[in-house]
């Protein structure tokens, strides 16, 4: 059975240009949170019809005009931060060779686990505050995503409260 091929809207060089992750990470160590921040959170926001036509048109390499816009301005910032949420934790421990290891360097002192936890927490912090703007972008123009509002069946719906998966609400104006 073969696999189906990986469509990222990010990859390692983006994260590490954009965020304060040494270039000394290896790639493959951040591909898994890609991914898993992709189907987790930025389909949950885009829902799956808009989700899906992205990804086939950034295959294809036909992503053009408001389609495009969107992905520049409001989706690749929102895969970065939530990418950091679940890399983070990851990063400070590895699982090999049957046994979970913490990492470390020579010239350094691993972070505590409430370090960490603190980090995480400033990355969520910035993926929530770019996903409540790509919402609110895409719910202000959704005549040109009709894709937006076309889910049916087992497809995702979009959320449109970034705020909604830490169980609060601050106060925001709900579409």
């Amino acid at each position: 059975m073969a696999l189906s091929p990986e469509i990222l809207f990010i990859n390692a060089d983006y994260i590490k240009r954009y965020t304060n992750l040494n270039n000394s990470v290896q790639d493959d160590v951040m591909k898994p949170s890609i991914l898993l921040a992709q189907d987790k959170y930025v389909q949950q926001y885009l829902g799956t019809d808009l989700y899906d036509y992205l990804l086939a048109q950034i295959q294809a390499g036909t992503l053009a005009d408001d389609y495009l816009s969107l992905v520049d301005n409001h989706v690749l910032k929102v895969a970065l931060w939530w990418t950091m949420v679940e890399l983070l934790p990851n990063l400070q421990s590895k699982v090999d060779n049957g046994s979970i290891v913490n990492r470390t360097s020579d010239n350094s002192q691993p972070a505590s686990g409430q370090e960490v936890y603190g980090l995480s927490n400033q990355a969520r912090d910035n993926a929530q505050f770019y996903t409540e703007r790509m919402v609110d972008f895409i719910c202000d123009n959704t005549d040109l995503f009709p894709q937006y509002s076309t889910n049916s069946g087992s497809d995702m719906n979009p959320t449109k409260d970034p705020y909604s998966d830490s169980g609060m609400t601050f106060g925001r104006n709900l579409r």
